[in-house]
């Protein structure tokens, strides 16, 4: 994982780059000194906020966008990477692909043991869920009713509400679960 000052760097770089600006040029855009900008692109000198204040004005762009890590143009999740939590008796989680605010989705993959149901409370607002049956029989259980997924089908819904995920079988049920905030 790069530091947040390499992010800083890198991005001001690619900005300046861009833009077909000079350090010289950057350097009258924002107040900050060529050798100041050079230091801070070449990662060797950490900038203070205000010398970041001065960079976003001059170049008029949100410190976000200095900060902004780029998701890489593959990344892969394997067996050995992925994040497993047990937090739920009967429930297995994996997260396979953590939220992302510019993608606006998550992806996990739900081992649910033989004979287990777990309840979720409303999500926040603008939560939409999408769940694939992968393998087995699963249940979900949104508001009153009840739907039933076989291997390969799937469900969307609006998570603003009461739901609940079962497995009445006898095996474990893997299902593929994406929240998108809407």
């Amino acid at each position: 994982m790069i530091s947040a000052n390499e992010t800083i760097s890198r991005n001001i770089k690619r900005i300046r780059q861009e833009r077909n600006l000079t350090l010289d040029d950057l350097a009258v855009l924002t107040g900050v000194s060529k050798s100041m900008l050079s230091e801070i692109e070449r990662c060797t000198k950490s900038p203070t906020i205000s010398v970041l204040e001065k960079i976003c004005n001059g170049i008029n762009v949100p410190l976000a966008q200095l900060t902004y890590i780029e998701t890489p143009q593959v990344s892969v999740t394997t067996n050995d990477t992925v994040k497993h939590y047990s937090a739920w008796d009967g429930f297995e989680l994996f997260v396979l692909f953590e939220f992302d605010p510019d993608k606006k989705f998550e992806i996990f993959r739900h081992v649910i043991a033989p004979n287990s149901e777990r309840s979720s409370e409303y999500h926040e607002a603008g939560i939409r869920e999408y769940i694939i049956c992968t393998k087995g029989v699963f249940s979900v259980q949104v508001g009153d009713k009840t739907f039933h997924l076989q291997e390969g089908e799937a469900i969307q819904f609006l998570a603003n509400c009461n739901h609940k995920y079962l497995n009445s079988t006898d095996k474990d049920v893997t299902i593929i679960m994406i929240l998108y905030h809407e």
